[in-house]
């Protein structure tokens, strides 16, 4: 286990140094050099054989997940809400469904079911949010366009997930679901994980306010994600951990957001080196030094494990049946870009007729469209598929074979589109700012 950390870890320094020195994106510096160690040392790393491997991958995805979350902001959701909906919800369901009635044209020597079609097109439509915002941080961009994607890679997963666990997998093991069935579920996983999200983290801003260390508040944090994620995942409950956590998470950044206003940065200073008594009425949640110091905590915990993810990744994939399945994953990955970008000029569109949504320009919409990198969620979902599912291992290579070029192919073309329009970009930050 000791030499599987060290392994990980020097990848993720590594891949960070060839990202900073060589600006190559870090999806593809992991990803390179996990393939690279396994072509040398296929025994180094061997994650499928420790026990309990698919619960250690449902451990870490909260920890993808809170670095994103905690960096959304409330006002943000707010002024994008409608975009951000259009983005994670009704595309993906528009995807998910032009998917299924492309694959009578594209794959038709296969018997797939709705169900199946389903599962299949959940897992290559969730994106990576972790290789997006790695990728952003090296250039200036408009902060409209950030939230956009950030926000639909965010939300986006929960919805390809609710899609996969509550309609594809039910469906594949035989169960029969109607139309009433598919609105209650989304009823009550919207409802029920907004609910526990928001009892969940109005419960933390509680016991942030009574803990005034980074340690103590680091804690605190994670226990929110984390309990809001499994409580919703608990058999009897059974709606979207990943939705809740989400929600406790924006919870509490709005209570320490708003406690924030009341405090100047002398406050924070006095709060934080002080050590007398603060009455009910002073007590304040956290400080700004603090809040930083455990999203910069978070984020490397974050990177750590969508690290592990990709190294997964690199175990599971076998080179000869990627071949084999060639035909099958380049299919796919066309089909997927070509609807992913379909959606994104409807988007564009619709943005150029609604005054709620930002223009979205020919730019944006590029960015949009590659910022479409699989991860780790993909990894997960495949790792849910029952044994005794017929098209198992298919399933299993194609999605990976998908995941591989579109860490290649889409973290590649977002480079080059935000390198090429580097100057257009900045001339869309000082008109943003204008505008503010």
């Amino acid at each position: 286990m000791s030499i599987i950390l060290i392994s990980i870890l020097t990848i993720l320094l590594l891949s960070r140094i060839l990202q900073r020195q060589f600006s190559i994106p870090l999806p593809i510096g992991i990803m390179s050099l996990t393939l690279g160690l396994y072509s040398f040392f296929p025994d180094v790393i061997n994650l499928s054989a420790q026990e309990n491997f698919d619960e250690t991958l449902l451990l870490i995805l909260p920890l993808i997940l809170l670095p994103d979350a905690m960096n959304f902001k409330l006002r943000d959701l707010k002024k994008h809400a409608f975009a951000i909906f259009y983005l994670s919800f009704v595309a993906v369901i528009l995807s998910i469904i032009a998917g299924i009635l492309l694959n009578y044209t594209t794959t038709h020597e296969y018997t797939f079911t709705v169900g199946m079609l389903i599962s299949l097109f959940a897992m290559v439509l969730a994106t990576d949010a972790v290789s997006v915002s790695s990728i952003f941080s090296q250039f200036e961009l408009p902060h409209s366009l950030k939230v956009l994607t950030e926000g639909e890679s965010l939300f986006n997963d929960a919805t390809a997930m609710i899609a996969f666990l509550f309609i594809g997998l039910p469906l594949i093991n035989g169960e029969t679901i109607t139309a009433g069935d598919v609105s209650f579920i989304l009823v009550k996983v919207l409802f029920g994980s907004l609910i526990i999200g928001l009892i969940v983290g109005y419960i933390a801003k509680f016991l942030l306010g009574w803990l005034h260390t980074v340690v103590d508040e680091f804690i605190v944090i994670l226990l929110t994600g984390y309990s809001a994620f499994v409580i919703a995942e608990l058999h009897a409950i059974h709606v979207s951990g990943i939705l809740a956590l989400i929600t406790a998470v924006m919870t509490v950044q709005y209570f320490i957001s708003k406690d924030l206003k009341k405090f100047s940065d002398e406050d924070d200073i006095i709060n934080d080196t002080s050590t007398r008594k603060l009455s009910s009425r002073e007590r304040f949640i956290t400080t700004k030094a603090r809040i930083e110091a455990n999203k910069q905590s978070i984020a490397f915990f974050a990177l750590f494990a969508n690290a592990l993810l990709f190294v997964s990744l690199a175990e599971l994939i076998e080179i000869d049946k990627l071949i084999y399945y060639a035909k099958e994953i380049i299919i796919l990955f066309l089909v997927t870009t070509l609807i992913r970008g379909v959606m994104m000029i409807k988007f564009a569109h619709i943005s150029k007729l609604s005054s709620k949504i930002t223009d979205v320009n020919y730019r944006w919409w590029t960015v949009l469209t590659f910022s479409g990198i699989k991860g780790g969620l993909s990894i997960i979902m495949v790792h849910h598929l029952p044994d005794t599912f017929i098209y198992k291992e298919m399933f299993t290579q194609v999605v990976m074979g998908v995941i591989l070029l579109s860490i290649f192919v889409y973290a590649a073309g977002l480079m080059a589109v935000i390198g090429y329009y580097k100057k257009e970009f900045k001339a869309d930050i000082q008109e943003e700012k204008l505008h503010h």
